[in-house]
């Protein structure tokens, strides 16, 4: 009986109101406390800004992922490195034939895990070399060949996974394509091998990467499954999920759910860290491949092994003096790999593109819906208002006008030209945003709250600490959000919902201290009973 059990894909984009909540609980481990990863990171800063810039990438979101500020000299000249590639946003390989595809992979993933916002354009432009490059038969390989190679698929999966998470565009046939490939080189006992028409041995690091990328695959796939069901003629439904179910995918979700099913188990039967033709080149890039699977699957074992505690207990024995980790690929490589399996980084993922999803989504608060039936549009459950166009400042005065009865639709537009405009478009109106947070009605508390967390602004956190006292539900979960978006910390510090007043007291002293340890030196008088000005705050890059 197979310890890994496959859970429903989350499917389709979160839609929320602003009353949602939504806990982020589930246990991170790694971070720099752990003196493994401390040691590893410490042997990633000093060695990898010298190599190939996919290299150098690997490196960085392992620091990313450990999260390591990128104020620290070794992220920040490893970041150099990887812009270095790009010429006003457009992607230029250093490397070309295949192994282009690990390092725009990688690019994309240390970039979206650092700032998707920021580095949107170069995130896109990575993406757009990825699809370009993909093989008739749904594969990447290296120029040579055209049969298909399960690593470099991998990779690519990774890569595009990450960057429809941060917003780029992905046509669904990618990723059917991509899952019909490893359907079709899987071999009768479930496992995959590395290249399938040279009929390699098969390993875990190449069957983890089958699992891995099917369980990817489906996630992306899962949207376009669902039926459209509109609830009255009068509503219309958003449009970008209308967008997204014109695609009917050829790949059932039955027929990737039963091969994974056959993967796990061989994984179950042949997991180990000792036997290295059946490991695979390197045991630290099988590990993290089986990190990935394990968090794709939401699952602790593999079998009846805990493949966490096996996997670290192998990681400490073979660390060196120095932190690094050696096997076939070179250190920092499996330096990297080690760090990202420590860190639970694909985990972190997850947990961030949740935490996203329910900071984007289209929000719905204050004095009512428009009257207006052929302004709503429904999603996922939800009424919502179809966003009100033209300036900021035309939306605000709606919020701030009490007499205004239909808010929603300004409220929309303000979620949307930031969805589309990022944090530039919401600094200019901190000091607004904050009156409002006393403002009388909760909804527009919420937006207030909502709003101040997006301005990318680190001294907001002043007054959304303020807010953890509201009186209203909804009002405290939207500044605990945005405390989280604004530190970087996904699990932060509560309150939950339902807090007690001293379990609340207890986090709003927890997010204060947070607050001392990072706050700008220009606001060294400031604190969060006293919030500084922002014309002297720090924004987030």
């Amino acid at each position: 009986m197979i310890g890994l059990h496959l859970r429903p894909p989350a499917v389709g984009k979160f839609l929320v109101t602003l009353a949602l909540v939504v806990g982020v609980s589930a246990q991170v481990h790694g971070q720099l406390s752990d003196p493994i990863v401390a040691k590893g990171v410490s042997y990633l800063k000093s060695a990898a800004s010298g190599g190939q810039v996919g290299e150098v990438a690997l490196a960085a979101l392992a620091m990313i992922k450990a999260e390591v500020p990128t104020s620290d000299p070794g992220l920040s000249r490893a970041l150099e490195t990887i812009q270095k590639r790009f010429t006003d946003g457009v992607y230029k390989a250093e490397r070309q034939g295949g192994p282009e595809v690990y390092e725009a992979a990688v690019i994309i993933l240390a970039l979206g895990s650092l700032d998707p916002i920021t580095y949107k354009r170069h995130i896109d432009s990575c993406a757009k070399h990825l699809l370009s490059v993909q093989n008739a038969n749904g594969s990447w390989d290296y120029m040579s060949r055209q049969a298909g190679d399960t690593s470099i698929t991998q990779y690519a999966v990774l890569g595009l996974w990450e960057a429809e998470n941060d917003g780029v565009t992905i046509p669904p046939s990618t990723w059917d394509r991509a899952a019909q490939w490893y359907l079709s080189t899987q071999q009768a006992a479930g496992c995959w091998c590395y290249h399938p028409d040279e009929q390699n041995p098969p390993t875990v690091s190449m069957t983890a990467a089958g699992v891995g990328s099917l369980l990817i695959c489906e996630r992306q796939l899962a949207p376009y499954r669902v039926n459209v069901r509109i609830l009255n003629p009068f509503l219309i439904p958003v449009e970008s999920d209308a967008d997204r179910r014109k695609y009917t995918p050829d790949v059932s979700s039955k027929r990737i759910g039963s091969a994974v099913q056959a993967g796990l188990a061989w994984l179950a039967a042949n997991f180990t860290t000792s036997d290295q033709s059946l490991i695979g080149h390197s045991p630290f890039y099988a590990l993290y491949g089986i990190e990935r699977i394990g968090a794709l699957a939401d699952s602790a074992t593999l079998g009846r092994r805990d493949w966490f505690q096996d996997g670290r207990a192998y990681i400490a024995s073979k660390q060196g003096a120095g932190g690094n980790f050696s096997a076939q690929y070179g250190d920092v490589p499996n330096t990297a790999w080690a760090v990202l399996f420590m860190t639970k980084s694909t985990a972190k993922t997850i947990k961030k593109i949740q935490l996203r999803k329910l900071g984007a989504g289209t929000l719905i608060g204050g004095r009512g819906l428009p009257k207006d039936l052929g302004s709503i549009s429904v999603a996922g459950g939800h009424v919502i208002a179809r966003p009100m166009d033209g300036a900021v400042e035309g939306m605000l005065a709606v919020l701030e006008d009490p007499r205004v009865e239909d808010a929603a639709a300004a409220l929309a537009g303000l979620i949307a030209k930031y969805r589309t405009d990022g944090t530039r478009v919401l600094r200019p109106y901190q000091d607004r945003f904050r009156k409002l947070l006393t403002d009388p009605d909760q909804g527009v508390r919420r937006v207030a709250a909502w709003s101040l967390a997006r301005t990318g602004d680190i001294s907001m956190a002043v007054p959304l600490i303020e807010a953890l006292k509201d009186p209203d539900e909804g009002v405290v979960h939207e500044a605990r959000l945005g405390l989280q978006l604004l530190s970087r910390k996904i699990e932060g510090y509560g309150p939950n919902a339902g807090a007690t007043p001293e379990e609340k007291q207890a986090s709003i002293q927890k997010w204060r201290t947070w607050y001392e340890s990072v706050r700008p030196l220009s606001t060294t008088t400031d604190s969060p009973a006293s919030a500084p000005s922002s014309t002297s705050s720090r924004r987030l890059p």
